[in-house]
């Protein structure tokens, strides 16, 4: 390529007081976080903003959500050769009263992967007993680490607010002061200069959630 342009000969920016701007430019990012709902009830009215969390994750979303989220890559050498070892959760079988999924470790390999079953992690929504059985002991993948971090993050996700849930707090608020969305894929906002003192509330809101 023999042809540059400068950005800063198509970009122009209004300078001085909020009365000879057009507005703000927004952007911003969430990570796969998980807030508890009654402190984040708490930030949303502390600043004023429409809190859209209540409602409880079932039990079922919230089985696959924990499960879904074991998903280790262990790289291993051992005498000069190197191989990956994937841990994470599929479906099995399920009834209608038990929620059902299995550990598994995949071994990945030039032309055929191997799959080892190490566990089966359930919760009956009878007794509301979340169980790890059939454990399979593995020199690569720690098994009862796996289903500890299953069993802690199913209980996570009945009582805090997913990502999900949060995106819909924000968007609502941008909604609310007639933010234009400028990308289909990301959060890039356009906000007008009458509501340009509100993308400051939505920074600290932001900020807060961080801590």
């Amino acid at each position: 390529m023999d042809n540059f342009f400068d950005m800063r000969d198509f970009i122009g920016a209004a300078e001085g007081d909020k009365d000879h701007m057009l507005g703000k430019f927004l952007y911003f990012s969430l990570a796969n976080l998980l807030v508890e709902k009654d402190a984040l009830a708490k930030l949303c009215g502390d600043l004023d903003i429409p809190y859209a969390g209540g409602k409880r994750l079932s039990v079922s979303d919230a089985f696959r959500s924990a499960t879904g989220d074991i998903q280790e890559r262990i790289p291993v050498t051992r005498m000069g050769e190197s191989h990956i070892y994937l841990a994470y959760c599929r479906d099995n079988k399920r009834t209608s009263e038990i929620l059902s999924r299995e550990l598994v470790k995949e071994t990945l390999n030039q032309q055929t992967n191997q799959y080892e079953k190490l566990a089966n992690i359930s919760y009956d929504k009878r007794d509301g007993s979340f169980r790890c059985e059939n454990l399979v002991m593995d020199d690569v993948v720690d098994v009862r680490k796996c289903c500890r971090q299953a069993e802690e993050l199913f209980e996570l996700y009945q009582r805090c607010a997913n990502r999900k849930q949060v995106e819909t707090i924000c968007t609502n608020f941008l909604r609310s002061i007639e933010a234009t969305k400028l990308s289909i894929t990301g959060y890039l906002y356009f906000v007008p200069r009458t509501f340009m003192e509100k993308v400051d509330t939505f920074e600290a809101f932001l900020n807060f959630l961080g801590e």
